[in-house]
Protein backbone atom coordinates (compact mmCIF):
# COMPACT_ATOMS: atom_id res chain seq x y z
CA UNK A 1 0.00 0.00 0.00
CA UNK A 2 1.11 3.58 -1.07
CA UNK A 3 0.70 5.94 2.02
CA UNK A 4 -0.27 8.68 -0.25
CA UNK A 5 -3.19 6.44 -1.58
CA UNK A 6 -4.47 5.35 1.88
CA UNK A 7 -7.35 6.54 2.83
CA UNK A 8 -7.19 7.62 6.68
CA UNK A 9 -3.73 9.99 7.37
CA UNK A 10 -2.44 10.88 10.76
CA UNK A 11 -2.81 13.90 12.51
CA UNK A 12 -0.38 16.08 13.84
CA UNK A 13 -2.74 16.15 17.22
CA UNK A 14 -5.10 13.76 19.19
CA UNK A 15 -8.51 14.86 19.84
CA UNK A 16 -8.58 16.90 22.70
CA UNK A 17 -11.37 14.10 24.54
CA UNK A 18 -8.82 11.49 23.31
CA UNK A 19 -7.64 10.74 26.98
CA UNK A 20 -6.69 7.19 26.91
CA UNK A 21 -3.46 6.07 24.98
CA UNK A 22 -5.74 3.58 22.51
CA UNK A 23 -7.64 6.69 21.60
CA UNK A 24 -5.36 9.12 21.50
CA UNK A 25 -2.62 6.75 19.03
CA UNK A 26 -5.16 5.27 16.97
CA UNK A 27 -6.99 8.40 16.34
CA UNK A 28 -3.47 10.18 15.42
CA UNK A 29 -2.29 7.32 13.61
CA UNK A 30 -4.87 7.03 11.32
CA UNK A 31 -6.81 3.67 12.53
CA UNK A 32 -10.23 4.64 13.69
CA UNK A 33 -12.30 8.37 13.72
CA UNK A 34 -14.37 9.06 16.13
CA UNK A 35 -18.64 9.29 15.19
CA UNK A 36 -19.94 9.58 18.69
CA UNK A 37 -19.24 8.83 22.55
CA UNK A 38 -18.46 4.82 22.09
CA UNK A 39 -19.28 4.73 18.54
CA UNK A 40 -15.98 4.66 16.31
CA UNK A 41 -15.36 3.92 12.20
CA UNK A 42 -12.51 2.08 11.62
CA UNK A 43 -10.24 2.82 9.08
CA UNK A 44 -8.31 0.75 6.56
CA UNK A 45 -4.73 0.64 8.87
CA UNK A 46 -7.25 0.03 11.70
CA UNK A 47 -9.20 -2.96 10.16
CA UNK A 48 -6.16 -4.41 8.77
CA UNK A 49 -4.79 -5.30 12.86
CA UNK A 50 -8.13 -5.97 13.02
CA UNK A 51 -8.71 -8.68 10.91
CA UNK A 52 -5.60 -10.63 12.14
CA UNK A 53 -6.63 -10.33 15.56
CA UNK A 54 -10.22 -12.20 14.65
CA UNK A 55 -8.10 -14.69 12.19
CA UNK A 56 -6.02 -15.60 14.93
CA UNK A 57 -9.19 -15.98 17.04
CA UNK A 58 -11.08 -17.82 14.64
CA UNK A 59 -8.02 -20.49 14.49
CA UNK A 60 -7.91 -21.20 17.99
CA UNK A 61 -11.49 -22.05 18.59
CA UNK A 62 -11.67 -23.76 15.37
CA UNK A 63 -8.93 -25.97 17.35
CA UNK A 64 -10.69 -26.79 20.47
CA UNK A 65 -13.91 -27.78 18.09
CA UNK A 66 -16.43 -24.31 17.40
CA UNK A 67 -18.03 -24.25 14.39
CA UNK A 68 -18.31 -20.68 13.09
CA UNK A 69 -21.73 -19.65 12.69
CA UNK A 70 -23.44 -16.02 11.87
CA UNK A 71 -26.82 -14.83 14.38
CA UNK A 72 -28.86 -11.61 13.71
CA UNK A 73 -27.59 -8.42 15.36
CA UNK A 74 -31.32 -7.60 15.31
CA UNK A 75 -33.82 -9.74 17.80
CA UNK A 76 -37.29 -10.20 18.83
CA UNK A 77 -37.85 -9.41 22.39
CA UNK A 78 -39.89 -12.34 23.30
CA UNK A 79 -36.72 -14.40 23.37
CA UNK A 80 -35.16 -11.73 25.87
CA UNK A 81 -38.41 -11.99 28.00
CA UNK A 82 -38.33 -15.47 28.12
CA UNK A 83 -35.31 -14.95 29.83
CA UNK A 84 -36.45 -12.32 31.63
CA UNK A 85 -33.05 -10.00 30.61
CA UNK A 86 -36.11 -7.83 28.88
CA UNK A 87 -36.27 -6.46 32.43
CA UNK A 88 -32.62 -6.51 34.04
CA UNK A 89 -30.58 -5.49 30.93
CA UNK A 90 -33.51 -2.73 29.90
CA UNK A 91 -30.70 0.14 31.32
CA UNK A 92 -28.17 -1.10 28.18
CA UNK A 93 -30.32 -2.37 25.17
CA UNK A 94 -31.18 -0.65 22.17
CA UNK A 95 -34.56 -0.79 21.35
CA UNK A 96 -36.37 -0.42 18.17
CA UNK A 97 -39.91 -0.95 16.33
CA UNK A 98 -40.70 -2.81 12.94
CA UNK A 99 -43.88 -3.21 10.93
CA UNK A 100 -46.88 -3.57 12.95
CA UNK A 101 -45.22 -1.95 16.28
CA UNK A 102 -43.20 -5.19 16.38
CA UNK A 103 -40.31 -4.55 18.89
CA UNK A 104 -37.13 -5.99 18.73
CA UNK A 105 -33.73 -5.03 20.62
CA UNK A 106 -30.05 -5.11 18.86
CA UNK A 107 -27.99 -8.04 20.03
CA UNK A 108 -26.26 -6.87 23.72
CA UNK A 109 -25.31 -10.33 23.86
CA UNK A 110 -26.32 -13.97 22.02
CA UNK A 111 -27.57 -16.18 24.83
CA UNK A 112 -31.21 -15.84 23.85
CA UNK A 113 -30.38 -16.09 20.08
CA UNK A 114 -28.56 -19.29 20.22
CA UNK A 115 -30.14 -21.19 22.74
CA UNK A 116 -33.53 -21.28 20.68
CA UNK A 117 -31.26 -22.12 17.71
CA UNK A 118 -29.20 -25.21 19.07
CA UNK A 119 -33.26 -26.39 20.17
CA UNK A 120 -34.05 -26.88 16.62
CA UNK A 121 -31.35 -29.06 15.95
CA UNK A 122 -30.00 -30.79 19.05
CA UNK A 123 -31.88 -34.04 19.48
CA UNK A 124 -29.53 -36.81 21.55
CA UNK A 125 -26.61 -37.42 23.61
CA UNK A 126 -25.30 -38.18 20.11
CA UNK A 127 -25.25 -34.78 19.28
CA UNK A 128 -23.22 -33.23 22.16
CA UNK A 129 -20.97 -32.00 22.97
CA UNK A 130 -21.46 -28.86 20.20
CA UNK A 131 -19.89 -25.60 20.20
CA UNK A 132 -20.71 -22.78 18.11
CA UNK A 133 -19.55 -18.93 17.48
CA UNK A 134 -19.55 -15.53 15.79
CA UNK A 135 -17.97 -12.57 14.95
CA UNK A 136 -20.42 -10.23 15.28
CA UNK A 137 -21.20 -6.31 16.57
CA UNK A 138 -22.91 -5.97 19.77
CA UNK A 139 -24.96 -3.24 21.25
CA UNK A 140 -24.90 -1.46 24.67
CA UNK A 141 -25.92 1.78 26.03
CA UNK A 142 -23.19 2.29 28.21
CA UNK A 143 -23.68 4.69 30.68
CA UNK A 144 -20.11 5.67 30.84
CA UNK A 145 -18.58 5.29 27.32
CA UNK A 146 -14.89 5.74 27.81
CA UNK A 147 -11.36 4.95 26.59
CA UNK A 148 -11.67 4.92 23.29
CA UNK A 149 -12.72 1.22 21.63
CA UNK A 150 -12.08 -0.35 25.14
CA UNK A 151 -15.99 0.31 25.98
CA UNK A 152 -18.04 1.42 23.75
CA UNK A 153 -21.50 1.12 22.61
CA UNK A 154 -21.36 -0.88 19.67
CA UNK A 155 -18.36 -2.83 19.66
CA UNK A 156 -16.91 -6.03 17.51
CA UNK A 157 -16.76 -9.27 19.85
CA UNK A 158 -16.44 -13.43 19.09
CA UNK A 159 -18.86 -14.82 21.20
CA UNK A 160 -18.79 -19.07 21.16
CA UNK A 161 -21.38 -21.05 22.78
CA UNK A 162 -20.74 -24.47 23.93
CA UNK A 163 -23.22 -27.47 25.16
CA UNK A 164 -22.80 -30.84 26.78
CA UNK A 165 -24.44 -33.31 28.44
CA UNK A 166 -23.32 -32.97 32.18
CA UNK A 167 -21.68 -30.68 34.39
CA UNK A 168 -18.38 -32.50 34.04
CA UNK A 169 -17.99 -32.30 30.34
CA UNK A 170 -18.76 -28.85 30.22
CA UNK A 171 -15.53 -28.66 33.05
CA UNK A 172 -13.52 -30.37 30.67
CA UNK A 173 -14.55 -28.69 27.52
CA UNK A 174 -14.02 -24.91 29.16
CA UNK A 175 -10.36 -25.96 30.84
CA UNK A 176 -9.62 -26.77 26.69
CA UNK A 177 -11.17 -23.25 25.85
CA UNK A 178 -9.20 -21.40 28.51
CA UNK A 179 -5.85 -22.61 27.37
CA UNK A 180 -7.13 -21.58 23.60
CA UNK A 181 -7.56 -18.42 25.21
CA UNK A 182 -4.25 -18.03 26.00
CA UNK A 183 -2.86 -18.59 22.98
CA UNK A 184 -5.06 -15.93 21.37
CA UNK A 185 -3.28 -13.26 23.75
CA UNK A 186 0.35 -15.07 23.61
CA UNK A 187 -0.41 -14.85 19.51
CA UNK A 188 -1.10 -11.13 19.70
CA UNK A 189 1.89 -10.11 22.01
CA UNK A 190 -0.15 -9.71 25.19
CA UNK A 191 0.46 -11.28 28.55
CA UNK A 192 -2.80 -11.81 29.50
CA UNK A 193 -3.16 -13.61 33.32
CA UNK A 194 -6.46 -15.57 34.28
CA UNK A 195 -8.25 -13.75 36.32
CA UNK A 196 -10.68 -15.72 38.71
CA UNK A 197 -13.83 -13.45 39.08
CA UNK A 198 -17.36 -13.92 40.41
CA UNK A 199 -19.81 -15.68 38.39
CA UNK A 200 -22.31 -12.94 38.61
CA UNK A 201 -26.19 -14.21 37.96
CA UNK A 202 -24.57 -16.95 35.50
CA UNK A 203 -23.42 -19.26 37.54
CA UNK A 204 -22.32 -20.03 41.52
CA UNK A 205 -19.15 -20.73 40.24
CA UNK A 206 -16.31 -18.42 39.76
CA UNK A 207 -15.88 -16.86 36.20
CA UNK A 208 -12.40 -16.46 34.45
CA UNK A 209 -11.28 -13.22 32.94
CA UNK A 210 -8.05 -12.57 30.54
CA UNK A 211 -6.77 -9.36 31.96
CA UNK A 212 -3.88 -7.76 31.00
CA UNK A 213 -1.92 -5.19 33.00
CA UNK A 214 -2.52 -1.59 31.65
CA UNK A 215 -3.56 1.67 33.32
CA UNK A 216 -6.30 2.05 31.59
CA UNK A 217 -7.85 -0.61 33.11
CA UNK A 218 -10.99 -0.40 34.99
CA UNK A 219 -10.21 -3.55 36.93
CA UNK A 220 -7.99 -3.91 40.52
CA UNK A 221 -6.73 -7.82 40.21
CA UNK A 222 -4.38 -9.32 42.73
CA UNK A 223 -1.26 -11.43 41.61
CA UNK A 224 -0.23 -14.11 43.79
CA UNK A 225 3.88 -13.86 42.30
CA UNK A 226 4.67 -17.45 43.98
CA UNK A 227 2.34 -19.42 41.38
CA UNK A 228 1.41 -16.35 39.50
CA UNK A 229 -2.30 -17.07 39.95
CA UNK A 230 -4.92 -14.08 40.09
CA UNK A 231 -8.42 -12.86 40.90
CA UNK A 232 -10.66 -9.99 40.57
CA UNK A 233 -9.96 -7.90 43.60
CA UNK A 234 -14.23 -8.27 43.63
CA UNK A 235 -13.57 -11.91 44.90
CA UNK A 236 -10.10 -12.06 46.19
CA UNK A 237 -8.78 -13.79 49.07
CA UNK A 238 -5.73 -13.20 51.00
CA UNK A 239 -4.45 -12.28 54.36
CA UNK A 240 -4.56 -8.57 55.43
CA UNK A 241 -2.02 -6.53 57.51
CA UNK A 242 -2.62 -7.01 60.77
CA UNK A 243 -2.07 -3.77 62.81
CA UNK A 244 -3.23 -5.07 66.40
CA UNK A 245 -1.57 -6.08 69.42
CA UNK A 246 -2.88 -9.50 70.40
CA UNK A 247 -1.93 -9.27 73.80
CA UNK A 248 -3.50 -5.91 74.38
CA UNK A 249 -5.57 -5.06 77.35
CA UNK A 250 -9.00 -4.57 77.83
CA UNK A 251 -10.12 -1.07 78.45
CA UNK A 252 -13.02 -0.39 80.98
CA UNK A 253 -16.12 0.60 78.22
CA UNK A 254 -17.07 4.32 78.17
CA UNK A 255 -19.80 6.16 76.36
CA UNK A 256 -18.17 9.66 75.44
CA UNK A 257 -20.21 12.85 74.06
CA UNK A 258 -18.30 14.17 71.02
CA UNK A 259 -18.52 16.69 67.66
CA UNK A 260 -17.29 15.18 65.16
CA UNK A 261 -18.06 14.46 61.18
CA UNK A 262 -19.47 11.14 60.19
CA UNK A 263 -16.34 9.37 58.27
CA UNK A 264 -13.52 6.91 59.47
CA UNK A 265 -11.07 9.47 59.35
CA UNK A 266 -12.65 12.31 61.28
CA UNK A 267 -13.94 9.74 64.09
CA UNK A 268 -10.19 8.35 64.76
CA UNK A 269 -8.84 12.28 64.23
CA UNK A 270 -11.47 12.91 66.97
CA UNK A 271 -10.50 10.37 69.25
CA UNK A 272 -6.80 10.09 68.71
CA UNK A 273 -6.57 6.58 67.36
CA UNK A 274 -5.80 4.87 64.28
CA UNK A 275 -8.40 4.24 61.95
CA UNK A 276 -7.98 0.74 62.02
CA UNK A 277 -9.34 1.05 65.43
CA UNK A 278 -13.01 2.70 64.22
CA UNK A 279 -15.31 -0.23 64.53
CA UNK A 280 -17.06 0.59 60.72
CA UNK A 281 -20.82 -0.58 60.41
CA UNK A 282 -22.06 -0.33 57.03
CA UNK A 283 -26.21 -1.08 56.41
CA UNK A 284 -26.93 -2.99 53.48
CA UNK A 285 -30.37 -3.76 52.08
CA UNK A 286 -30.51 -7.28 50.86
CA UNK A 287 -33.57 -8.86 49.04
CA UNK A 288 -35.83 -7.63 51.14
CA UNK A 289 -34.54 -7.40 54.57
CA UNK A 290 -31.31 -5.47 55.69
CA UNK A 291 -28.38 -6.12 57.60
CA UNK A 292 -25.32 -4.70 59.20
CA UNK A 293 -21.96 -5.40 58.40
CA UNK A 294 -19.09 -4.66 60.88
CA UNK A 295 -15.30 -4.28 59.31
CA UNK A 296 -12.27 -2.53 60.61
CA UNK A 297 -12.12 1.08 60.00
CA UNK A 298 -9.30 1.10 57.52
CA UNK A 299 -11.05 -1.26 54.95
CA UNK A 300 -13.50 -1.21 52.64
CA UNK A 301 -16.51 -4.01 52.31
CA UNK A 302 -16.65 -5.48 49.43
CA UNK A 303 -20.20 -5.93 47.78
CA UNK A 304 -19.35 -8.50 45.72
CA UNK A 305 -18.80 -11.17 48.58
CA UNK A 306 -21.28 -9.53 50.50
CA UNK A 307 -23.78 -10.56 47.86
CA UNK A 308 -22.04 -14.10 47.07
CA UNK A 309 -22.14 -14.49 50.96
CA UNK A 310 -26.32 -13.93 51.39
CA UNK A 311 -27.19 -14.85 47.76
CA UNK A 312 -29.16 -11.90 47.18
CA UNK A 313 -28.40 -8.56 45.95
CA UNK A 314 -27.30 -5.67 48.06
CA UNK A 315 -26.67 -1.97 47.97
CA UNK A 316 -25.74 0.51 50.65
CA UNK A 317 -29.43 1.72 52.68
CA UNK A 318 -30.29 4.92 51.79
CA UNK A 319 -30.50 8.09 54.35
CA UNK A 320 -34.13 7.40 54.51
CA UNK A 321 -33.83 3.60 55.28
CA UNK A 322 -31.26 4.52 57.69
CA UNK A 323 -34.12 6.82 59.31
CA UNK A 324 -36.99 4.23 58.72
CA UNK A 325 -34.80 1.64 60.99
CA UNK A 326 -34.18 4.45 63.62
CA UNK A 327 -30.52 4.61 63.23
CA UNK A 328 -28.24 7.14 62.92
CA UNK A 329 -25.50 7.33 60.00
CA UNK A 330 -21.93 7.65 61.05
CA UNK A 331 -23.14 6.73 64.66
CA UNK A 332 -24.32 3.23 63.77
CA UNK A 333 -22.90 -0.04 65.85
CA UNK A 334 -23.74 -3.37 67.28
CA UNK A 335 -23.44 -1.23 70.42
CA UNK A 336 -27.04 -1.90 72.43
CA UNK A 337 -28.68 -2.45 68.92
CA UNK A 338 -31.22 -4.72 68.17
CA UNK A 339 -32.63 -3.32 65.07
CA UNK A 340 -30.91 -5.23 62.50
CA UNK A 341 -28.80 -8.15 62.12
CA UNK A 342 -24.81 -7.98 62.32
CA UNK A 343 -22.15 -10.28 59.93
CA UNK A 344 -18.43 -8.92 60.40
CA UNK A 345 -15.43 -9.58 58.50
CA UNK A 346 -12.93 -11.31 59.87
CA UNK A 347 -10.77 -8.04 60.18
CA UNK A 348 -12.36 -7.26 63.71
CA UNK A 349 -11.60 -10.35 65.86
CA UNK A 350 -8.10 -9.38 67.28
CA UNK A 351 -8.41 -5.39 67.86
CA UNK A 352 -9.07 -4.81 70.98
CA UNK A 353 -10.51 -1.77 72.57
CA UNK A 354 -12.26 -0.28 69.37
CA UNK A 355 -13.91 3.09 69.20
CA UNK A 356 -17.67 3.32 67.40
CA UNK A 357 -21.13 5.08 67.37
CA UNK A 358 -23.53 4.69 69.98
CA UNK A 359 -26.16 4.52 67.91
CA UNK A 360 -27.13 7.96 68.90
CA UNK A 361 -25.89 11.20 67.70
CA UNK A 362 -23.23 12.89 68.90
CA UNK A 363 -21.95 10.01 71.38
CA UNK A 364 -19.56 7.30 70.83
CA UNK A 365 -18.53 4.24 72.46
CA UNK A 366 -14.73 3.69 73.26
CA UNK A 367 -13.28 0.64 74.11
CA UNK A 368 -15.53 -1.71 72.65
CA UNK A 369 -14.88 -5.39 72.85
CA UNK A 370 -16.00 -8.47 70.92
CA UNK A 371 -16.93 -10.90 73.14
CA UNK A 372 -17.28 -8.95 76.29
CA UNK A 373 -19.39 -6.09 75.32
CA UNK A 374 -20.74 -7.02 71.86
CA UNK A 375 -21.10 -10.80 70.15
CA UNK A 376 -21.34 -11.66 66.23
CA UNK A 377 -22.71 -14.64 65.02
CA UNK A 378 -21.41 -15.22 61.49
CA UNK A 379 -17.76 -14.31 60.22
CA UNK A 380 -16.68 -14.46 56.76
CA UNK A 381 -14.40 -12.83 54.23
CA UNK A 382 -15.91 -9.74 53.62
CA UNK A 383 -13.00 -7.46 52.76
CA UNK A 384 -11.94 -5.43 49.38
CA UNK A 385 -8.67 -6.08 48.58
CA UNK A 386 -6.25 -3.34 47.82
CA UNK A 387 -2.11 -2.43 47.95
CA UNK A 388 -3.51 -0.76 51.39
CA UNK A 389 -5.07 -3.74 52.97
CA UNK A 390 -2.68 -6.72 51.73
CA UNK A 391 -0.03 -8.69 53.98
CA UNK A 392 3.12 -6.43 52.80
CA UNK A 393 5.34 -9.71 53.21
CA UNK A 394 5.83 -8.95 48.87
CA UNK A 395 3.97 -11.87 48.28
CA UNK A 396 1.05 -9.94 45.88
CA UNK A 397 1.03 -7.61 43.05
CA UNK A 398 -2.65 -5.26 43.22
CA UNK A 399 -2.53 -3.90 39.39
CA UNK A 400 -4.96 -1.99 37.29
CA UNK A 401 -5.99 -4.11 33.94
CA UNK A 402 -8.08 -4.22 30.90
CA UNK A 403 -10.25 -7.46 30.81
CA UNK A 404 -9.46 -8.34 27.34
CA UNK A 405 -11.29 -11.54 27.55
CA UNK A 406 -13.72 -13.82 29.74
CA UNK A 407 -15.34 -17.51 29.95
CA UNK A 408 -18.65 -18.66 32.09
CA UNK A 409 -19.88 -21.55 32.85
CA UNK A 410 -24.12 -20.92 32.26
CA UNK A 411 -24.71 -24.58 33.88
CA UNK A 412 -28.63 -25.08 32.79
CA UNK A 413 -29.61 -21.06 33.23
CA UNK A 414 -30.81 -20.71 29.41
CA UNK A 415 -31.19 -24.27 28.24
CA UNK A 416 -33.98 -24.64 31.37
CA UNK A 417 -35.35 -20.75 30.09
CA UNK A 418 -35.69 -22.89 26.43
CA UNK A 419 -36.51 -25.97 27.84
CA UNK A 420 -33.17 -27.17 26.01
CA UNK A 421 -33.46 -31.19 27.01
CA UNK A 422 -31.70 -34.07 24.66
CA UNK A 423 -32.40 -37.70 24.61
CA UNK A 424 -30.00 -39.55 26.67
CA UNK A 425 -28.86 -43.30 26.15
CA UNK A 426 -31.90 -44.31 28.19
CA UNK A 427 -34.57 -42.12 26.73
CA UNK A 428 -34.85 -40.04 29.56
CA UNK A 429 -34.98 -36.17 28.91
CA UNK A 430 -32.26 -34.32 30.56
CA UNK A 431 -30.80 -31.03 30.49
CA UNK A 432 -28.45 -28.85 28.36
CA UNK A 433 -25.17 -27.77 30.31
CA UNK A 434 -24.00 -24.30 29.15
CA UNK A 435 -20.80 -22.41 28.92
CA UNK A 436 -20.08 -19.13 27.34
CA UNK A 437 -16.85 -17.35 26.05
CA UNK A 438 -15.67 -14.00 24.60
CA UNK A 439 -13.48 -11.84 23.08
CA UNK A 440 -14.17 -8.12 22.31
CA UNK A 441 -12.18 -8.21 19.02
CA UNK A 442 -12.53 -4.08 18.82
CA UNK A 443 -11.28 -3.95 22.52
CA UNK A 444 -8.54 -6.16 22.06
CA UNK A 445 -7.20 -3.92 19.26
CA UNK A 446 -7.44 -1.53 21.68
CA UNK A 447 -5.76 -3.14 24.53
CA UNK A 448 -2.83 -4.48 22.52
CA UNK A 449 -1.93 -0.43 21.78
CA UNK A 450 -2.72 0.24 25.78
CA UNK A 451 -0.01 -2.37 26.51
CA UNK A 452 2.54 -1.83 23.24
CA UNK A 453 3.60 1.87 23.25
CA UNK A 454 6.12 4.63 23.80
CA UNK A 455 5.80 8.22 23.84
CA UNK A 456 6.20 8.54 19.86
CA UNK A 457 3.42 6.17 18.94
CA UNK A 458 2.49 2.74 18.94
CA UNK A 459 4.34 -0.42 19.25
CA UNK A 460 2.69 -3.07 17.02
CA UNK A 461 3.35 -7.13 17.86
CA UNK A 462 4.10 -8.59 14.52
CA UNK A 463 1.39 -10.45 14.18
CA UNK A 464 -0.70 -7.40 14.89
CA UNK A 465 0.50 -4.87 12.72
CA UNK A 466 -1.31 -3.34 9.69
CA UNK A 467 1.97 -3.95 7.51
CA UNK A 468 5.06 -5.50 8.22
CA UNK A 469 7.44 -3.05 6.77
CA UNK A 470 7.19 0.71 6.68
CA UNK A 471 9.20 1.42 3.56
CA UNK A 472 10.17 5.60 4.17
CA UNK A 473 12.56 7.65 1.20
CA UNK A 474 14.42 10.55 2.25
CA UNK A 475 14.82 13.46 -0.19
CA UNK A 476 13.81 13.58 -3.48
CA UNK A 477 16.35 12.28 -5.80
CA UNK A 478 15.05 10.16 -8.74
CA UNK A 479 16.96 7.22 -7.50
CA UNK A 480 15.74 7.12 -4.55
CA UNK A 481 12.40 6.83 -5.72
CA UNK A 482 12.77 4.35 -8.53
CA UNK A 483 14.80 1.71 -5.69
CA UNK A 484 12.37 2.49 -3.79
CA UNK A 485 9.38 1.17 -6.33
CA UNK A 486 11.85 -1.97 -6.83
CA UNK A 487 12.06 -2.65 -3.34
CA UNK A 488 8.41 -2.39 -2.88
CA UNK A 489 7.40 -4.74 -4.99
CA UNK A 490 9.87 -7.22 -4.38
CA UNK A 491 8.60 -7.53 -1.01
CA UNK A 492 5.12 -7.48 -1.61
CA UNK A 493 5.02 -9.81 -4.63
CA UNK A 494 7.07 -12.08 -2.21
CA UNK A 495 4.29 -11.50 0.39
CA UNK A 496 5.59 -9.42 2.52
CA UNK A 497 2.92 -6.71 3.60
CA UNK A 498 4.64 -3.23 2.95
CA UNK A 499 3.09 0.23 3.47
CA UNK A 500 5.24 2.33 1.45
CA UNK A 501 5.32 6.17 2.18
CA UNK A 502 6.07 7.73 -1.19
CA UNK A 503 5.05 11.25 -0.39
CA UNK A 504 6.19 14.32 -0.79
CA UNK A 505 7.29 15.21 2.53
CA UNK A 506 10.00 16.19 5.20
CA UNK A 507 11.70 13.51 6.64
CA UNK A 508 11.12 14.76 10.15
CA UNK A 509 7.16 14.10 9.48
CA UNK A 510 7.79 10.88 7.43
CA UNK A 511 10.16 9.61 10.73
CA UNK A 512 7.56 11.10 12.71
CA UNK A 513 4.60 8.65 11.44
CA UNK A 514 6.79 6.08 11.09
CA UNK A 515 6.45 5.97 15.07
CA UNK A 516 3.07 6.72 15.01
CA UNK A 517 1.92 4.29 13.16
CA UNK A 518 3.76 1.78 14.30
CA UNK A 519 4.92 -1.06 12.12
CA UNK A 520 7.30 -3.56 13.68
CA UNK A 521 10.13 -2.39 10.85
CA UNK A 522 10.97 0.78 9.39
CA UNK A 523 13.37 0.67 6.47
CA UNK A 524 14.55 3.81 5.39
CA UNK A 525 15.95 4.84 1.79
CA UNK A 526 18.44 7.51 1.46
CA UNK A 527 21.10 9.19 -0.93
CA UNK A 528 23.44 7.79 2.15
CA UNK A 529 22.31 4.80 2.15
CA UNK A 530 21.79 4.11 -1.83
CA UNK A 531 25.39 4.76 -1.91
CA UNK A 532 26.65 2.29 0.27
CA UNK A 533 23.72 -0.17 -1.75
CA UNK A 534 22.13 -1.04 1.44
CA UNK A 535 19.20 0.35 4.28
CA UNK A 536 18.62 1.83 7.36
CA UNK A 537 16.79 -1.23 8.99
CA UNK A 538 15.62 -0.06 12.77
CA UNK A 539 13.00 -2.04 14.64
CA UNK A 540 10.26 0.00 16.41
CA UNK A 541 10.60 -1.89 19.58
CA UNK A 542 14.28 -0.75 19.64
CA UNK A 543 16.48 2.17 19.59
CA UNK A 544 19.65 0.58 17.38
CA UNK A 545 19.23 1.02 13.80
CA UNK A 546 21.55 -0.93 11.09
CA UNK A 547 22.73 -1.13 7.56
CA UNK A 548 21.22 -3.88 5.51
CA UNK A 549 22.49 -4.69 1.60
CA UNK A 550 19.57 -4.31 -0.88
CA UNK A 551 20.01 -7.83 -1.92
CA UNK A 552 20.07 -9.14 0.97
CA UNK A 553 16.67 -7.53 2.44
CA UNK A 554 14.18 -9.99 1.17
CA UNK A 555 16.17 -12.36 2.84
CA UNK A 556 16.55 -10.55 6.40
CA UNK A 557 12.94 -9.76 6.12
CA UNK A 558 11.59 -13.17 6.30
CA UNK A 559 14.12 -14.47 8.90
CA UNK A 560 13.04 -11.15 10.74
CA UNK A 561 9.28 -11.93 10.47
CA UNK A 562 9.64 -16.07 11.16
Amino acid sequence: MKYSSLFGKTRLNAPHDATSANARLLTQGGFIERLSAGIYNILPLGLRSLRKITNIIREEMNAVGGQELLMPALQTTDIWETTGRNKTMDDVLYRTKGVGNKEFVLGATHEEAVTPLVAKFLQSYKDLPLAVYQFQTKFRDEPRAKSGILRGREFGMKDMYSFHVSREDLNDYYEKVKDGYLKVFKRCGLKAYVVEASGGAFSEDFSHEFSVITPAGEDTIIINKKDGTAQNSEVATGKIVELADKNEDEKPLAIVEIERDLTVAANAEAHSVEDWRILKTVVYKAGDGFIGVCIRGDLQVNEDKLTNYLGKQVRAATQEELKSLNLVQGYISPYENDKVPFIADHSIKNVKNFVTGANEYGKDVVNFNLGRDFTIEEFTDLVLLDAKSLDKNGDHEVATAVEAGNIFKLNTKYSDAFNLKYTDEDGSQKPVYMGCYGIGTTRLLGTIVEASHDENGIIWPKSMAPFHVHLVTLGNDDEIFSTAETIYNDLESDGIEVLYDDRNESAGKKLKDADLIGCPLRIVLSKRTIADASVEWKERSSEESKNVKIENLKNEVHSYLQ
